[in-house]
């Protein structure tokens, strides 16, 4: 069994649609937070194996949430 840090980005950014009513594009992340789409596109299909921390503070205060709302360890044995 390996663990494996993962994310919940995707689970994150579908609450935050139902709370504001609207669909938010991966566009829309990328310029309000001036990062690339091609990032915001890794962690919304949890492609991510590098987590850079300016990355992470700025999703954590984009979702309003804390560093343990947006990452977690995978412990299953089926990856």
């Amino acid at each position: 069994m390996s663990n494996r840090l993962r994310n919940r980005f995707f689970v994150l950014l579908t609450e935050k649609e139902r709370q504001e009513n609207r669909r938010i594009t991966q566009t829309e992340i990328a310029e309000r937070l001036g990062i690339s789409i091609q990032t915001v596109g890794r962690w919304l299909r949890n492609e991510v194996d590098r987590f850079d921390a300016p990355v992470v503070e700025k999703f954590c205060e984009y979702f309003g949430c804390e560093v343990g709302d947006l990452l977690y360890i995978d412990r299953s044995e089926a990856h």
